[in-house]
């Protein structure tokens, strides 16, 4: 699988990862690979926003988001297949 690599930094969040949809203009055959602990970050402020957690998978503009168990993903990079 081909995986690029975005460098976000510290703050990956929801507004981050719908900026990252929008400026790379993936499609539902996309995915977003993230680091654990960026995935938890997101997970959580999806669940304050929401006051719920999203069913599995998480997405955001329709674009499925992966936890890389892995760990192949840096903290504060989002990897794009």
């Amino acid at each position: 699988m081909m995986i690029n690599l975005k460098y976000i930094g510290k703050n990956v969040s929801l507004q981050v990862l719908r900026d990252v949809v929008t400026e790379k203009g993936l499609n539902t055959t996309h995915k977003l690979l993230l680091n654990p602990q960026d995935y938890n970050t997101v997970i959580l402020e999806q669940a304050n926003l929401f006051e719920e957690v999203q069913q599995i998978p998480l997405t955001v503009n329709g674009i499925v988001i992966i936890k890389d168990d892995d760990k192949e993903i840096p903290y504060g990079t989002v990897g794009i297949t």
